[in-house]
């Protein structure tokens, strides 16, 4: 399964069974490549988890943690502040250039933030169910509800 917004030169995708968790995989000149795991950090992740519509990332994994891609290393060495917008924000050696080998994929886990259903009046393990949405707490309706 894939997560994937419009491709582009420099789109991302998840590559695993969890649109949030797994291998980074991004698009140049017309091929899917991975990212080596050199100086790949939590910063890193960050950007590539809010590039896909998520808040934030919770893991940065690294040896082809999720697996080995193939194809291109289409980055090497990316330097993300964790504050960038977009991956092409981020330095790096250049795309294509690379001392890597499949063995050392990048991957993350990604993250909405914080739940986006709690339980309230209770406590950790009974009480209202309430779900967040459009930032504003709320109950859900017991019709049908078993």
């Amino acid at each position: 399964m894939f997560f994937l917004l419009a491709i582009t030169d420099g789109s991302v995708r998840i590559n695993n069974t969890s649109p949030s968790t797994g291998r980074v995989e991004v698009f140049y000149d017309g091929k899917w490549g991975t990212i080596c795991d050199d100086a790949w950090d939590l910063n890193d992740a960050h950007v590539i988890c809010r590039q896909l519509g998520f808040k934030q990332a919770l893991q940065a994994y690294k040896s082809a943690y999720h697996g080995q891609g193939s194809g291109p290393i289409w980055l090497d060495d990316l330097a993300c502040s964790g504050s960038e917008k977009n991956l092409h924000d981020c330095r790096h050696r250049g795309w294509g250039k690379h001392d890597c080998t499949h063995g050392r994929d990048a991957s993350v886990k990604c993250t909405y933030g914080s739940s986006i259903i709690r339980l309230a009046g209770g406590s950790h393990n009974y009480g209202r169910v309430e779900v967040l949405v459009g930032g504003r707490w709320g109950t859900i309706c017991d019709r049908k509800w078993d």
